[in-house]
């Protein structure tokens, strides 16, 4: 045995033939989700769920599945699962989907239940269950093949319980056993028992017949086809429950599939017998001795080439002349190792808020090129800048850490954006990514040409990005050359829905619901946030909780809009908080105003880093509804401005030149107007233009001064505009490439006041 080393995944100059595609004839990837549930908090628990999935779970290990699981899972961490399982789905994967827990049928859908399931209203069902066909549906959308295997069909843990789930809020009885579901193409679905039946549970601690069945038919058979297979489960399950239960599947299969695949992950794919051809790329090795350890450091991806890291670290004390073929013979820890036509490590991608600084990932795997030689790689995997400071939530083609639109730090994410680019300009997620970090800066026309190039080069999430763009009130057309399009964005956003998007479903939802021509559109809208929402995307929890508290319509259901507006506080989202305040403030739920309720969610969107939270707290405080000083309304109302609300900038300055607060000059109240009247909103930005317009030439003038200073000019608070004033406004709107206004402080004002946004750009959350 030899040494280990420190090495970059540089490129190396040995007998390596570099390929056109490396990996071209791999088998696709192969991916499971399994989930047991057993201990419930509210309903019977039951005997053997978790025994049944941990089986499962072992089973497609050994098969070579990149296995998600996880056991005695509630609403949010079932949420969690199955978005970690959607952001590590590759193009044309196969995946299976395997459920043992608690299981019901309500009206013709079919629901599992998380362990925390409590239906104290009818109108819980879309925030404490999750529909089977939409779990179907988010976990194929991308995979060529789709296994779904439910073990659900107990005895109904809420019988006589009628539940609401459509638009129209229709009550439906919950029933024992599934309903038939519709099929996606090239999917089975496969149940423990007939539609409509319970299914048995086996000893304690033990497997049900069904899993018995499955685990005893793969075993026996495992070249078998997964059809096969069902037929021999359903043979062995009829027998063993003495013709009481017979399991049942529903196939549009369109070829034979396997569980065991041609070859695994963790197995060799290449014969050792011939030479790669001239086409292919291999990392053979001399069968001697290897180094007992090398540690590797490459950059985090969601697939990573190895070959030239691993040639480079051993080259020095292994000849390169005598050809063997590698072979894993232990597997990394939480990714997978692809061996034989090359070496790749496919990491299992982890939905995470990134945070400051530089992150490493480490993961480890074993080596053999005989019997007796083995060498452990280590991994340390660092994350792109890029990826850190502009990833995107939930991006199919992202590597799990995120920021949100309104937690992107605008100088470093474009410094990273920028320089990854350049580097890597094929890698089109760094041109998504760029996009946003130039978004947020406030440059629309640019971001809309970054994202517009990532999603002509078939980037899923760019859809969304431009159909956003496309259609947001919050872009000024008569700035940025951004087309109006709704017709192509409901194009753009329908290929997101293909995909189960959750962010395209939540638009062209909110665009439907609010706008659809008939019920049907109507309904279709309704259905897209709720699959949404089912996924834990709040912004649809919060679009869905305003439709249903909205007073004097058909559609007011307060207690229904608040299952959904709590669904979202309970994750975090500044927005719950807030509308939650309005409910409380308004007493929009039927119930009397609740001023200390309301405060309480205002606070806690304003921490967050809502918009308008701070100025409702102004408000509050000026109305009397809290206890505080007047001047404690100017700084909320200064933070609600700062974050782009309009009315907190005219709010502030009718403070101000009422004398309602002391320590303030006509000028401060007259910039803070200027501000608001460079933002959006109707109403404000002509209440902002009006007191600019009642205002003296004096006034104004020192405003403009006042406001230079605040943009890093030293003038002097005269009033009076001189050579001094005017050279460090020509300085400089010169420097952002803005024409000087004419000598007349209105148009210096708001000229300055447009040259303030540009370089303190608005940091609301667009999306």
């Amino acid at each position: 045995m030899r040494h280990s080393g420190w090495l970059l995944g540089t490129a190396c100059a040995f007998t390596f033939a570099v390929a056109t595609d490396a990996f071209a004839a791999e088998p696709p990837a192969r991916l499971a989700v399994v989930i047991g549930n057993q201990d419930y908090s509210g309903v019977p628990d039951l005997l053997n769920a978790k025994a049944d999935a941990e089986r499962m779970a072992e089973i497609f290990t050994d098969l070579g599945y990149s296995v998600f699981s996880g056991i005695d899972l509630d609403r949010q961490s079932f949420e969690a699962l199955l978005r970690q399982a959607t952001i590590n789905v590759q193009e044309g994967a196969e995946i299976v989907f395997f459920y043992a827990g608690h299981g019901i049928q309500i009206g013709r859908r079919n629901y599992l239940l998380p362990t925390d399931v409590s239906f104290d209203s009818i109108y819980d069902l879309p925030v404490e269950a999750v529909t089977l066909d939409r779990v179907v549906e988010v976990l194929s959308a991308k995979g060529n093949v789709h296994v779904a295997i439910i073990d659900a069909c107990r005895d109904n843990p809420f019988p006589g319980a009628q539940l609401a789930g459509g638009l129209d809020a229709s009550l439906f009885e919950t029933r024992t056993g599934f309903d038939v579901m519709r099929t996606p193409l090239n999917s089975l679905m496969a149940f423990s028992t007939a539609p409509g039946e319970v299914a048995f549970d086996g000893p304690p601690g033990g497997n049900s017949p069904y899993v018995t069945a499955i685990t005893n038919a793969i075993s026996t058979k495992p070249a078998a086809d997964v059809t096969q297979i069902f037929s021999s489960v359903r043979e062995q399950v009829f027998q063993k429950t003495d013709g009481q239960q017979v399991p049942w599947e529903s196939s549009t299969l369109v070829r034979p599939y396997h569980f065991r695949g041609a070859a695994t992950v963790t197995q060799a794919v290449a014969s050792q017998e011939e030479a790669a051809p001239e086409t292919s790329r291999t990392l053979r090795l001399a069968n001697v001795d290897l180094p007992d350890e090398i540690a590797l450091r490459v950059e985090y991806d969601r697939s990573i080439d190895l070959v030239d890291a691993v040639a480079a670290a051993i080259a020095e004390t292994v000849p390169m002349d005598v050809l063997a073929t590698l072979e894993l013979a232990a597997a990394p820890g939480s990714g997978s190792v692809r061996v034989g036509e090359g070496l790749r490590y496919v990491p299992q991608l982890q939905e995470e808020k990134s945070r400051a600084g530089g992150m490493t990932k480490v993961d480890a795997f074993t080596l053999t090129s005989g019997e007796d030689d083995v060498m452990r790689v280590t991994l340390q995997m660092e994350v792109n800048a890029c990826d850190l400071h502009a990833g995107d939530v939930l991006d199919p083609g992202g590597v799990g850490l995120f920021r949100l639109a309104n937690e992107i730090e605008v100088g470093p994410a474009l410094v990273a954006c920028r320089a990854a680019v350049e580097a890597d300009p094929e890698e089109i997620r760094f041109i998504h990514q760029l996009g946003r970090a130039v978004q947020a800066s406030g440059d629309y026309e640019e971001a809309f040409r970054l994202f517009e190039q990532a999603r002509a080069a078939g980037y899923q999430r760019a859809n969304y990005a431009v159909a956003r763009l496309l259609t947001s009130p919050q872009v000024d057309r008569r700035l940025f050359d951004v087309p109006e399009d709704r017709d192509l964005a409901n194009v753009l956003l329908e290929e997101g829905v293909r995909t189960s998007d959750p962010f395209s479903l939540h638009l062209l939802g909110r665009y439907l619901l609010r706008e659809g021509e008939s019920d049907a559109d109507r309904e279709r809208g309704f259905d897209l946030l709720d699959r949404a929402a089912e996924l834990g995307h709040t912004y649809s929890m919060n679009e869905l909780g305003i439709y249903f508290l909205t007073e004097d319509s058909s559609h007011y259901i307060p207690e229904r809009g608040l299952a959904y507006l709590q669904g979202s506080a309970d994750r975090d989202d500044i927005y719950g908080f807030h509308n939650l305040g309005i409910v409380a403030l308004f007493g929009l739920d039927g119930s009397e105003p609740d001023l200390a309720t309301a405060a309480s969610w205002f606070l806690r969107g304003a921490d967050g880093g809502h918009p308008q939270s701070p100025s409702t707290l102004g408000r509050m405080i000026v109305r009397g509804q809290l206890d505080a000083p007047l001047s404690e309304a100017v700084r909320y109302y200064d933070i609600g401005l700062d974050r782009g609300d309009a009315w907190g900038g005219v709010n502030a300055a009718n403070m101000i030149l009422r004398g309602e607060v002391g320590g303030f000059e006509i000028e401060d109240a007259l910039v803070r107007a200027a501000k608001a009247a460079e933002l959006s909103g109707d109403e404000p930005v002509g209440r902002a233009l009006g007191l600019l317009e009642a205002a003296e030439s004096r006034d104004l003038a020192r405003a403009v001064q006042r406001l230079l200073n605040d943009l890093g000019q030293s003038v002097s608070i005269d009033g009076a505009i001189g050579p001094q004033t005017r050279g460090a406004i020509s300085a400089l709107l010169t420097e952002a490439g803005l024409e000087p206004p004419a000598n007349d402080p209105r148009a210096q004002l708001s000229a300055l006041a447009k040259l303030w946004w540009l370089k303190n750009p608005v940091r609301s959350d667009v999306f």
